[in-house]
């Protein structure tokens, strides 16, 4: 097959809600795994938790040490724990890697909200949760901080090419995710005039127009992230929403990768741990309080452990 068939077929391997949009209202559950709880047990409770309803995804994938309790039979190449991330200029980033990952996800908050609790019933008694937070989407699609956030996402079939592990590897169809919970700290960034705010991020606020040549800082969000190695461009797919209520707010970061690789260039980029020493500026305004790989397996696979 070329490389269109390929991922024609990746995609139609995926969980559904990859790539669904728009969707305007999100819930995220990170929960720990008991070893008292066997595999059986939990198996369970997750095909009552993944029951179908309509208007509303749920998503669901595995921290490493779930997925191979749940499937010693094979574990993508690159699944690890998320470590913690020091960086030069005194940024770093936490590991909170817990085991299971529920996105849910849909339009109408209600019948998200509804889904929420048909999960939470479902594993309230086998699963401990560590994170329980509500995502939105606002008027186009805009970070707390006020600009557009996802603007670089790959399109179409690549999207597919940058999210979802190639065919012929192992977990081909499922993705490696991060997740990270950033607190923004928006009464210092707020402060900033609108161009020290556009040098932070690398874009125009209003436009949303990428700035260009000596306009654009080596220590913008997108300089930091926007990467090429090897004339391959490093793409992840991001399926971000801010979250929060008064005192607490910012970005629940997602991103899906075909590897981690990527993912931890941009991190490392972001930390200052490359030969040109330069952190990224908008940690100077946000905070990552959480951080954990998983591995969201394909719906075939996903089907296949929760049956057998």
């Amino acid at each position: 097959m070329d490389s269109t068939e390929n991922l024609t077929a990746l995609l139609a391997m995926a969980q559904p809600g990859l790539y669904d949009d728009p969707f305007r209202s999100a819930h995220y559950l990170e929960m720990l795994w008991p070893h008292a709880v066997s595999r059986v047990t939990l198996q369970k409770a997750l095909r009552k938790a993944l029951q179908p309803r309509e208007g509303v995804y749920i998503g669901i994938a595995f921290g490493a040490a779930a997925w191979q309790r749940f499937q010693p039979s094979f574990t993508p190449v690159q699944l690890q724990p998320f470590p913690r991330l020091e960086g030069k200029n005194g940024y770093a980033m936490p590991s909170t890697q817990s085991d299971i990952w529920f996105w849910i996800h849909g339009n109408d908050q209600g019948d998200v909200m509804d889904a929420v609790l048909q999960v939470h019933a479902a594993v309230r008694d086998v699963l401990i949760a560590q994170l329980d937070l509500n995502g939105f989407k606002n008027r186009e699609e805009r970070d707390l901080t006020g600009f557009v956030d996802g603007t670089a996402n790959p399109k179409e079939l690549q999207r597919v090419a940058a999210a979802q592990i190639p065919l012929g590897e192992a977990g081909a169809g499922g993705s490696y995710v991060l997740t990270q919970k950033w607190s923004h700290h928006l009464h210092t960034f707020n402060k900033l005039s609108e161009y020290e705010q556009e040098q932070v991020i690398g874009r125009t606020k209003h436009d949303n127009i990428e700035l260009e040549g000596d306009d654009m800082p080596p220590t913008s969000h997108v300089s930091r992230t926007d990467v090429t190695v090897d004339g391959v461009g490093q793409k992840i797919w991001r399926r971000s929403t801010p979250y929060g209520n008064a005192e607490d707010h910012g970005l629940y970061f997602i991103a899906f990768a075909c590897n981690l690789k990527r993912i931890r260039i941009q991190l490392d980029r972001m930390l200052g741990n490359t030969d040109d020493g330069y952190s990224d500026h908008l940690m100077r305004y946000s905070t990552a309080e959480t951080g954990a790989y998983w591995f969201m397996p394909a719906e075939a696979d996903l089907e296949a452990i929760l049956t057998r």
